[in-house]
């Protein structure tokens, strides 16, 4: 999701002589005492753009939207990753920059194919955990040689997809881009439903209506490192299994099983007696296992209850938030159904970085998000699973 847009407030965030070389370069805001204005003293330069042609306006205000995308921890670190990969002799001045817009705005003025792509990265990374991602591990790990010549195939295949199930995106564009840590991405585009609009024509002030074929967008992530696949796309469950056939087919050139043939099946009430243990395995140097949430019903009632354990407390509090919350007279045990659970594990520490952890998610009778982890996390939280008797799944 794009983050809020202020104009005011980001221009205030980019120091001013970067704003200065900024409309500099192009032209624009040269009656703006820029040498007598002082430091987020920003209304002339707002009141400047404003008074810009509408075509102009629009143009500063779409690299200035892309700047306060890229102005937060994430977007820094996707130009950071960009910068050391290709401009790795501008580091240094990169890092000198003050605040994450004038990193951004930098980035823009002296390594705009950087700023380019990071906007791009930001985007799709943004998207990522969202209702309309979904990712499979375990895939071929595989290095692609020319993915560039993979695009068309891979269009021709989403068309084969979304056109006999929705009647749509007949027409696809798809656009292939490498980021520095060797993961690829494939935005493609295709054609939306006609549609009519209502819109402010150029210069007009009275609206009319307009017929257009918008394009959605579909982002493909591979990492061949890691034999990983992510994806944003429209429509929901049922289409990433197509999704996920069609890339492999046309990229990959392999041929994969549309889902996982079995699902586990999950279990949860055992998860009401107090003081549960959660054992692990000592070669996955698990260093602390615990309930952080559980979802509880009562049997032949509508409505949950959900109980959530402070995460500065001992490994049992969410049992302590129980006695404490629930009388267990009137809500006796025998009457209850855990429906959904969340599980925190803390691997020992080796001192560098930050302590590795893993968060996961599972329902009854079959949902769990420990799919969309890393595949070695991933194992270790399915092995747990089963040595707390939640599925008996041999994985």
């Amino acid at each position: 999701m794009a983050k809020p847009f202020d104009p005011r407030k980001i221009l205030k965030q980019i120091a001013n002589p970067l704003l200065r070389e900024f409309f500099k370069r192009r032209g624009e805001l040269t009656d703006v005492p820029w040498d007598t204005l002082t430091e987020h003293k920003i209304e002339p330069v707002f009141q400047g753009w404003q008074g810009l042609t509408d075509g102009k306006q629009r143009e500063v205000q779409m690299i200035v939207r892309d700047v306060n995308e890229l102005a937060d921890h994430r977007g820094v670190a996707v130009l950071a990753e960009g910068i050391l990969a290709r401009h790795p002799q501008q580091a240094v001045e990169f890092t000198a920059q003050q605040s994450k817009a004038d990193k951004a705005m930098w980035s823009y003025l002296h390594a705009q194919d950087v700023f380019d792509d990071a906007a791009m990265f930001a985007r799709a990374d943004a998207l990522c955990g969202g209702r309309l991602w979904n990712r499979r591990n375990a895939l071929p790990k595989l290095q692609l040689a020319d993915p560039a010549a993979l695009c068309a195939p891979l269009a021709t295949a989403l068309s084969a997809v979304y056109g006999p199930a929705q009647l749509r995106g007949k027409h696809c564009m798809v656009e292939h881009y490498r980021r520095a840590d060797g993961a690829d991405y494939f935005f493609a585009y295709l054609d939306d439903y006609p549609d009519k609009h209502l819109v402010f024509d150029g210069n007009d002030n009275q609206p009319v209506v307009r017929w257009d074929r918008y394009a959605f967008e579909n982002v493909f992530v591979y990492s061949g490192d890691e034999g990983s696949l992510e994806i944003v796309a429209p429509g929901g469950s049922k289409m990433w299994a197509p999704l996920q056939v069609a890339f492999c087919k046309a990229v990959l050139k392999k041929d994969i099983p549309p889902v996982d043939p079995l699902k586990p099946s999950y279990r949860l009430d055992h998860l009401l007696r107090s003081d549960l243990p959660l054992p692990t395995d000592p070669a996955d140097r698990v260093e602390d296992a615990r309930i952080t949430r559980l979802r509880i019903v009562q049997r032949g009632t509508g409505g949950h209850i959900e109980v959530k354990a402070d995460p500065r407390a001992g490994r049992n509090d969410i049992y302590r938030k129980m006695d404490r919350w629930l009388r267990r007279e009137n809500l006796p045990i025998e009457g209850l159904r855990v429906i959904q659970a969340t599980f925190s594990i803390r691997f020992i520490h080796n001192g560098v970085g930050r302590q590795p952890t893993l968060t996961f998610e599972v329902s009854v009778p079959h949902s769990s998000n420990l799919k969309s982890k890393p595949d070695e996390v991933r194992v270790v939280g399915e092995r747990c699973l089963r040595l707390w008797e939640v599925t008996d799944d041999q994985g």
